[in-house]
């Protein structure tokens, strides 16, 4: 092989060879030869990929994928043909003539003269109308710092109806002085050695701003914006303050291009678009996990460069958003970076540095690195770019030049490393390819410290306290706090269950994904199993003497509906406690309140799906893994076909049999039986089962998108 012949994985391969001094093209071919490539490269378009397609604004403002295939339909039927065999001549050339024809172009006024002949295609932009106030209650902004919070004073017109989670380093005796204003909590680190325990909390750094991790493992909302107390709303060139937060979850709402890049830069933002030239059958593009802001004044520099540039401020204003190519690393700052925490949350962990540990200020540089190999194999986007903060406060480099010194040697074969990870395609969520980065760590860097050997170990353990986070089994109690009033809140859920240690676990886990924990309520019905105990959700008690009463029911569930409208709510979902209400992934990547924003009628009527139990080909259920995974069937009823309430009755026969055993020994209304209400209650033995097999309807496979690990 001719060296010029290398190929592009050499880059990789020849950081890991040059140790052993084998870095002739054969050795490193022979590397080479030895890495698979990651999915986006092998599943390379094709024009039969476009046949699948037939939706022309599938991302509102774009062109969609389906534009070839709708215009191709006219030509064929409407027009005339095309000629698909042409040499020597356009085929479409007849076709489109008569096209113009009908359509007729002014070329003074580069318009049409009948533009109502275009609208057959259904070119017209649609773009999203996005408002701010649609979030408020679906981001936490979290602050890592050892000083007063007076620098928020710059950006109350930005943050004022946001919760804010500060994270206080340094002497927990310090009592900082916050604004007023502010709706916040505030942790410091007497706090994080209590709630996490003294053989867990050192995982969260000392005297580094890596400690907003835990600020990362409070929040519980969609969306998490983190920043530093040493940044400011930067200025356009016109002297406009920029809304940082704002742009922010603007790139996070709309999807990435990492498969192929887009020369006008991020074409789902308004006023811009896919270039000629770009795949139609990628123009749907993935979600958006990460959006990484940059700066204006002091740049974010190594230390030697701060030496070499100690006066060098930043000016350049580029109000501009691109996507960080699949399967390429960058360099993450994390003093202005926004993450959906559902899609990439668990990975996004600040490396372990700061007090006793032999680096520092890679934090964010590991967190970058391993949350991008994380989101390139799940198929999601990182964009990089606009929002600018101002940077005030440059760091001393000679403190700097001692906390990096390892890292100018280690980053090295670091990102060496990273450049070579790929994750089995078994590997569904974040939490397992986190989980499996770790093993990595440990077995591929160790040899460069034993420090590598803790971060492992300090991996692993975040997970395993993020999964209780997430489950509510991990209780956080602030130093302070200043709540705002709820009646601000938009969004709220609840339902009603007694003694549901199965189903409740499920039923928080999901919609905890969509809802914060204060916007979450449960009636209970004198439960007394625990299964309500200790819960971070609002749990209300109600009393019924009856298991089941129809009318006490309807009563309790309209009152509840009626005083959490008067409380300021403005949208509600109510939803028993064996029903998840999921709209389909495909259209709505970011979930239920995606779907909710886009809703236009008042009162929708969801799509149920009863999930079945086919005994003889799967296995029993394991109520502590992801359900939608272990179940293959469902049986439809009539709805809205995007929004999906998903029944879980009969989703296990051994779960249904024993629970149902236990609900025919309660005590039941006489008047609700005779009348037919609630008769499946009482069902037991040979009848209970007789009832579980009784499926009416169709049986069918359920959808793959459905299917996820991710959903609940």
């Amino acid at each position: 092989m001719e060296t010029n012949e290398i190929p592009l994985c050499s880059l990789a391969s020849y950081a890991v060879l040059r140790r052993t001094n084998s870095c002739s093209p054969a050795a490193i071919w022979t590397v080479c030869k030895t890495f698979h490539l990651p999915d986006y490269l092998q599943k390379l378009s094709n024009s039969s990929v476009l046949e699948h397609f037939t939706d022309v604004n599938s991302i509102p403002g774009t062109t969609g994928p389906g534009i070839p295939t709708v215009i191709r339909l006219a030509l064929t039927t409407k027009y005339g043909g095309v000629n698909t065999n042409a040499t020597s001549s356009y085929g479409a050339a007849v076709a489109v003539s008569r096209l113009e024809t009908e359509c007729k172009w002014d070329p003074r006024s580069s318009n049409f003269v009948h533009p109502e002949c275009i609208k057959q295609f259904n070119f017209t932009r649609k773009p999203r109308p996005f408002n701010i106030a649609d979030y408020y209650h679906e981001i936490d902004i979290v602050i890592p710092t050892i000083r007063d919070l007076d620098f928020l004073e710059h950006w109350k017109p930005f943050f004022q109806h946001f919760h804010l989670i500060i994270i206080q380093d340094g002497d927990p005796n310090q009592v900082l002085q916050i604004p007023k204003w502010a709706d916040f909590e505030l942790y410091n680190r007497w706090d994080i050695d209590y709630i996490l325990g003294q053989n867990q909390s050192w995982i969260i750094s000392s005297q580094d701003a890596s400690i907003r991790n835990f600020g990362f493992l409070v929040s519980n909302k969609t969306f998490v914006y983190t920043i530093d107390d040493d940044c400011f709303p930067a200025q356009t060139p016109y002297g406009v303050k920029i809304d940082a937060l704002l742009r922010h979850i603007q790139n996070l709402i709309t999807n990435s291009t990492p498969y192929f890049f887009n020369t006008l830069y991020d074409p789902y933002r308004e006023g811009s678009d896919f270039v000629r030239g770009y795949p139609f059958s990628l123009r749907r593009g993935v979600p958006t996990a990460i959006s990484h802001g940059i700066w204006l004044n002091a740049p974010d520099y190594d230390a030697p460069t701060q030496l070499l540039k100690i006066d060098e401020r930043n000016t350049h204003f580029a109000d501009m958003t691109i996507t960080v190519p699949a399967g390429v690393l960058y360099p993450m700052c994390s003093m202005n970076v926004a993450f959906n925490r559902k899609l990439i949350g668990v990975a996004f962990m600040q490396g372990l540095m700061g007090s006793n540990m032999p680096w520092g200020r890679y934090d964010d540089m590991f967190a970058g690195w391993a949350s991008k190999v994380v989101a390139d194999h799940l198929g999601l986007g990182v964009k990089t770019g606009a929002p600018y903060i101002e940077h005030h406060k440059a760091s001393n480099p000679f403190v700097n030049l001692k906390k990096e010194y390892m890292g100018f040697f280690w980053q090295e074969d670091i990102i060496a490393f990273f450049q070579q990870v790929r994750f089995p395609s078994s590997m569904k969520t974040p939490e397992d390819c986190y989980l499996e980065l770790a093993k990595m760590i440990r077995s591929q860097l160790t040899h460069l410290h034993p420090y590598f050997d803790r971060l492992a170990e300090a991996m692993e353990i975040w997970v395993r306290l993020w999964n209780q986070a997430q489950k509510g089994t991990l209780r956080f109690q602030p130093s302070r706090r200043s709540r705002s009033d709820i009646s601000t809140n938009t969004y709220a859920v609840f339902t009603i269950c007694r003694n549901e240690k199965g189903y409740l676990p499920i039923w928080l886990r999901y919609y905890r994904r969509h809802f914060a924990d204060k916007d979450i309520y449960i009636l209970d019905n004198d439960s007394n199993d625990g299964s309500t105990s200790n819960l971070t959700v609002n749990v209300n008690r109600v009393s019924s003497e009856k298991y089941f009463d129809h009318m006490w029911l309807v009563q309790t569930v309209q009152n509840m509906a009626r005083n959490l409208f008067e409380r300021g709510y403005k949208y509600i979902l109510f939803c028993e406690i064996d029903e998840m209400v999921v709209p389909d992934p495909l259209k709505y990547p970011l979930g239920l309140m995606d779907y909710i924003k886009k809703a236009k009628e008042e009162v929708i009527r969801v799509n149920p799906y009863r999930i079945v139990h086919n005994n003889t080909l799967e296995l029993k259920l394991n109520l502590s893994k992801p359900i939608m995974p272990q179940r293959r069937y469902w049986v439809k009823d009539n709805g809205d076909k995007d929004l999906v309430m998903i029944h879980l009755q009969r989703m296990d026969h051994d779960f249904y049999m024993e629970r149902a055993a236990w609900k025919s020994k309660q005590n039941f209304k006489m008047e609700d039986l005779q009348r037919s209400w609630g008769t499946q209650h009482v069902l037991h033995g040979e009848k209970a089962e007789e009832w579980f097999f009784s499926v009416s309807g169709i049986v069918s496979e359920i959808p793959r998108q459905f299917r996820s690990a991710s959903l609940f």
